[in-house]
């Protein structure tokens, strides 16, 4: 074809002729061979495979519970992913046979539904786009050519095979009886002409592609070709849509169903609008038997690059179809003082993609902290009184269908065994968690490591996304309007430990010299001391759950306090902080946001990392109410 890449010609290896040798000699016993007796081979090898490859049959059940229901359970799943790997095998295995079956053998097997409706759509000028399914034994298809004596033009898109020799081969088989073969590498001039003359087309249109178009196929978003769109559009009102598909009618035999044209409703112009069309009509095509379905690739699979760009017109189209979510795990780190860090980059997730849900996985003790924060749809613990597994196999979260993403901060080895038994999932973690030293546990790691200045622990999650994940950071940190300070705080005990410790004697001189008189605020963990160093400092103890303590101090608050959890959760609030650091590097964990003052004595131990300090002076004692007070 004139339109083909102009390819230097590479020697074939040794490998390939191997390659080419084994399939003729394969393909040597298939042409003895009744196709009946190649299908009864083929679904003993699929009960081999559903057998031997428990992935494979995650990936069925997957499928299943987004084109059928998302609440089916294991019981009913089963036998569903049993017989659906056995026809999908027998289906494979004769497709083999079919380019080579005698055209008496082929009479037998092959029937066609709709033969008039197909034909008469590609006379006269016009072109009759076919949108083909992965179903039943789609090379069929390449045998029906006989029955349109009349059409010229009859071709279809196919993927060349990586090996040059096996490719020749397979191509000359396919085209023996009068059908064009383009192949995608080729490009789509040949394509594109074919469509403006007239004929029968062939397009496989429900393969995933990440440089399609994101529309919902059976309610979920994912890449979609946008072929089938384009040559309707180029046909300028002389191609007709077509929904084509095979079925197994019995062992060994297939009916080519050509007769669904596919019906766009008033105003269906743009690509993506088309598009969806096109999916609702294979949808329908494969709810005849939706055991015949191809369901053995990882279609609704995401890739490192799970939020492509896309138009608004794209996102609108795919926004009002949709039924299922996109679903995030994010498995946040045990420590509660580096978990919240982790903030910023799950806003970007949620809004990295319209349909993006996010469930959350942490320790029991953060669990209200979450729950309260309106871009986590679910949380988990791993420490509950039940398990894991269990908790993600509650009807509230099994509803909305099989997880899609992966992002493991934690080191729990136990959380991420339980996890894996909701695989298939892409998995992205950083490169320096003991996790990723598995073999190919996670897809997408990024170092932590930074060469260059010393990068805030938030930005190493925002790293991840950007950099792993293409995925715009800007919705990290929301804008907050600084308010004139109505209300004071001090949090004067660490959830680090007394290595951050000031002075009772330095916090009651910063009492008496603040303008208004602040309330001491602790975690319930610190009570009874808060209590009791309230009352010698004669303020007002305010004791608080870490979820609740945002909800106190906002943007017209100032706390003076102590490194740890506190200062944190105030910032996330708003408030602007004077945090005492000592055992930590502010570049690393300062309050996140602005308007802060950091502390710190810079001694040779500093930081130290410890939670209790074991010198004879400690360095917060070099910090004095003049430095907590200075702007």
């Amino acid at each position: 074809m004139s339109d083909e890449r102009n390819e230097t010609s590479v020697k074939p290896s040794i490998g390939q002729y191997i390659g080419l040798w084994t399939y003729k000699a394969f393909y040597g016993l298939l042409y003895l061979s009744d196709i009946r007796v190649v299908a009864l081979i083929g679904r003993g090898i699929g009960y081999l495979v559903w057998i031997c490859f428990p992935s494979r049959r995650r990936i069925v059940a997957r499928n299943f519970r987004i084109v059928v229901d998302p609440m089916l359970r294991a019981d009913k799943l089963r036998p569903l992913v049993r017989r659906n790997m056995v026809r999908t095998s027998m289906n494979l295995a004769c497709s083999l046979k079919t380019g080579i079956l005698s055209d008496r053998e082929a009479a037998r097997a092959i029937s066609v539904e709709g033969r008039e409706i197909f034909r008469d759509a590609g006379l006269g000028g016009h072109t009759a786009i076919s949108c083909v399914p992965h179903a039943g034994n789609w090379e069929i298809l390449a045998r029906i050519r006989p029955y349109f004596p009349e059409i010229e033009h009859f071709g279809c898109m196919y993927r060349k095979l990586s090996n040059p020799l096996l490719e020749d081969l397979v191509l000359k088989s396919r085209t023996r009886y009068g059908s064009e073969m383009f192949s995608k590498e080729a490009g789509l001039r040949a394509v594109l002409k074919l469509a403006r003359t007239g004929g029968l087309l062939g397009v496989l249109s429900d393969q995933f592609t990440q440089e399609g178009i994101f529309v919902p196929y059976f309610g979920k978003v994912t890449g979609t070709t946008p072929l089938p769109a384009l040559l309707h559009k180029r046909c300028k009102g002389m191609g007709i849509l077509f929904s084509v598909y095979t079925r197994n009618r019995g062992l060994g035999k297939w009916e080519a169903v050509v007769s669904q044209k596919i019906k766009l409703p008033e105003g269906c112009e743009s690509l993506a609008a088309i598009t969806l069309e096109v999916n609702k009509a294979l949808e329908k095509c494969l709810k005849e038997d939706i055991i015949d379905g191809f369901w053995m690739h990882h279609r609704w699979k995401a890739t490192d690059n799970f939020a492509p760009k896309q138009d608004d017109d794209v996102n609108a189209v795919a926004k009002a179809n949709m039924r299922l979510p996109f679903r995030i795990i994010i498995c946040v780190p045990e420590r509660f003082e580096e978990a919240v860090l982790t903030l910023p980059a799950l806003r970007v997730l949620k809004a990295s993609r319209f349909d993006a849900q996010l469930t959350l996985i942490c320790p029991k003790e953060q669990q209200a902290f979450w729950q309260r924060q309106d871009i986590i749809s679910h949380t988990a613990t791993t420490d509950g009184e039940t398990s894991l597994l269990q908790q993600l196999d509650a009807d509230e979260i099994y509803k909305d269908g099989p997880f899609d993403y992966l992002f493991m901060f934690s080191e729990n080895k136990r959380v991420f065994r339980d996890l894996q038994h909701l695989m298939p999932m892409y998995v992205s973690g950083f490169a320096e968690n003991p996790l990723a030293k598995q073999k190919r546990a996670f897809r997408k790691r990024i170092s932590r490591l930074n060469c260059g200045h010393p990068r805030h622990a938030a930005e190493d999650y925002l790293h991840l996304l950007s950099q792993g994940h293409f995925l715009d950071t800007s919705a990290a940190y929301p804008q907050t309007e600084q308010a004139e300070t109505t209300s004071t705080y001090i949090a004067p005990f660490s959830t680090l430990g007394s290595a951050d410790a000031w002075q009772q004697e330095k916090w009651a001189e910063l009492v008496s010299r603040l303008p208004i008189k602040p309330r001491l605020l602790a975690l319930p963990a610190d009570r009874e001391r808060a209590e009791a160093m309230a009352a010698a400092l004669g303020v007002e103890a305010l004791i608080l759950p870490a979820e609740e303590v945002a909800d106190h101090l906002n943007a017209s608050s100032r706390l003076y306090a102590v490194d740890g959890l506190l200062p944190q959760l105030a910032a996330i609030g708003g408030a602007r902080c004077t945090v005492i650091m000592a055992s930590r590097a502010a570049d690393r964990y300062a309050p996140l946001g602005e308007g802060h003052r950091i502390c710190t004595n810079h001694t040779p131990c500093h930081p130290c990392e410890r939670c209790d300090c074991d010198m004879q002076t400690p360095c917060t004692a070099g910090i004095s109410v003049e430095d907590m007070l200075a702007e």
